[in-house]
């Protein structure tokens, strides 16, 4: 089958963790939570990882001006709509919420979810969802015009990233590993999330097993027959995989493990990361902010991901705001 004139969507997933009700039903969630899973990623509770910082809007805009292209934007949400969505910004620009009870349509005994990597998991069930799709974090920026090519070319999914050795996690490695990130927390408040972790699970489960496809935080192009047919031939995988409420070590991620089945099965082209950064409030020093805003302002970068932005001064935020703002003007 040929990819070409078949259309290509976008799915977002959001959640805005400053919002009382869900707030409230998150902390029911976790009490219960906390008491019942042992292996439940501490930075999976962290109230950071569900608060809103607008990067949805810089999302979307940047999707509107530079991937004018795609067919249907679909945000993924917990019965919430972003606030800068007005009915005829939706309309003109075939923009969709989609809650979690329709991807979870037959698994409701999931919800509520506060987890990532389960809704991640449903991805691939919403309705009427394109052939192919690119996923984003709603902290991802498109900064330069990109071309269906840039994701899709030749059948083939296009995958930015390198090749890491598998190393494995024993019970111990797991328990220091546990100790480091509360470490980094307290004294440097850096969040770590275990994010190799859950790259090698997701390689390991489509079959490698010296060797995995590291992938940064950028845009992930999709191909939906790719999870519909894994999910078909393992619905334990899909069942075991969604059963968590928050993070937890025990789960693969279903994008990761998208792509390495497309590796497997000569469905994927691989690149490197050469047009991507991320900018982030826990790590970046103002000259090293500043040499990043520069390369986006010239041109330089395709993707951009924005972490931790509560935690950049104000200056700071204003300066990255402006630079996005002047980016997307025309939207």
């Amino acid at each position: 089958m040929s990819f070409k004139n078949e259309n290509i969507d976008a799915v977002i997933s959001w959640v805005d963790g400053d919002d009382p009700e869900h707030k409230q039903r998150r902390q029911e969630a976790l009490k219960k939570t906390k008491l019942e899973e042992n292996h439940t990623l501490p930075s999976g509770f962290d109230a950071t990882r569900f608060s809103d910082n607008n990067e949805i809007r810089y999302c979307v805009m940047s999707i509107l001006k530079f991937a004018p292209w795609i067919r249907n934007i679909y945000i993924v949400t917990d019965n919430q709509e972003p606030a800068f969505l007005t009915p005829d910004l939706k309309k003109k620009h075939n923009i969709f919420i989609i809650d979690h009870t329709e991807i979870f349509k037959s698994y409701e005994w999931a919800l509520p979810t506060f987890n990532t990597r389960t809704i991640e998991t449903a991805l691939w069930r919403i309705p009427d969802l394109a052939s192919r799709f690119i996923y984003f974090n709603d902290d991802f920026v498109i900064t330069r015009k990109v071309s269906p090519e840039d994701f899709f070319e030749n059948n083939k999914s296009k995958l930015r990233g390198s090749w890491h050795s598998i190393t494995e996690y024993s019970p111990f490695r797991m328990k220091i590993n546990d100790f480091f990130s509360l470490l980094t927390k307290k004294l440097f408040g850096i969040t770590r999330s275990m994010h190799t972790l859950l790259q090698i699970r997701s390689a390991q489960l489509a079959g490698f097993k010296k060797r995995y496809f590291h992938i940064p935080h950028v845009p992930h192009p999709i191909q939906t027959n790719t999870l519909q047919t894994f999910f078909k031939d393992h619905p334990d995988q899909f069942d075991q995989n969604i059963q968590y409420q928050f993070r937890s070590t025990d789960q693969f991620s279903a994008i990761f493990l998208a792509s390495h089945l497309d590796i497997k099965y000569d469905k994927a082209e691989l690149m490197n990361t050469d047009h991507y950064l991320m900018v982030h409030g826990e790590v970046d020093v103002p000259v090293l902010l500043n040499q990043k805003l520069k390369k986006i302002k010239d041109g330089r970068v395709m993707f951009t991901c924005l972490q931790a932005m509560e935690r950049f001064k104000a200056s700071q935020r204003k300066a990255i705001e402006a630079v996005l703002d002047d980016l997307l003007s025309d939207s």
